[in-house]
């Protein structure tokens, strides 16, 4: 059977990034299919003949974006690893695809196809690149071998967007960025008799 033409894909980054765009412009309850057509340049029915339909196109416009996060750097500390990607976080997000997420996230509560795809892209990525820095502290020795990974790893995401949805006005995100830190990823170090900030762990079995 004869095939179709193959789908440009310099289509897909110019709709995905428009879509991003107009998100953060407009919101997702004003963004239209026919909106994000006209600002990347192509037909509606080329935007129809890759995505179904909003939902779907916005799932994947924050994949797109998600996507370009910064890699977690590997400075030899957990502190600084930490630091320094959730500070990449927040200044890549002070973009169009920071408003675009956070328009999204003003929705995802009572969309369920919306919320699923904030999931999936966004937390995602980061607490991906969070659980690869936590691992190699307890590889290191920094935290203990029953270290709470994925807890760890989901925990800066859910503070950081817990805070830019409960607090008015919203404080400066690389200040939330520095007590997140500070409380959760500076552990003592070894042998150290002084108190430390907490760091999760996973709860001792009652049995024992």
């Amino acid at each position: 059977m004869r095939r179709g033409r193959p789908r440009d894909p310099r289509v897909d980054q110019a709709v995905l990034s428009a879509a991003v765009s107009l998100l953060g412009e407009v919101g997702y309850s004003a963004l239209t299919v026919d909106d994000v057509a006209t600002r990347a340049g192509v037909s509606k029915a080329s935007v129809y003949l890759r995505w179904p339909g909003k939902v779907a196109l916005v799932a994947d416009a924050l994949g797109h974006g998600a996507a370009l996060l910064p890699d977690p750097p590997d400075t030899g500390t957990l502190r600084d690893d930490v630091h320094g990607f959730l500070s990449a976080v927040v200044t890549s997000h002070e973009d169009g695809f920071a408003r675009a997420a956070s328009a999204v996230s003003g929705e995802i509560m009572t969309n369920p196809e919306l919320r699923d795809a904030f999931r999936h892209s966004l937390i995602s990525n980061v607490s991906d690149r969070v659980s690869t820095i936590v691992e190699r502290a307890v590889q290191r020795g920094e935290l203990s071998s029953g270290t709470d990974v994925e807890l760890l790893s989901l925990l800066p995401m859910a503070v950081l967007q817990h805070v830019r949805l409960a607090q008015d006005p919203r404080p400066n995100p690389h200040a939330v960025v520095d007590r997140i830190v500070e409380q959760f990823f500076s552990p003592p170090a070894p042998h150290s008799k002084r108190g430390g900030p907490t760091v999760a762990r996973k709860a001792p079995s009652h049995g024992a």
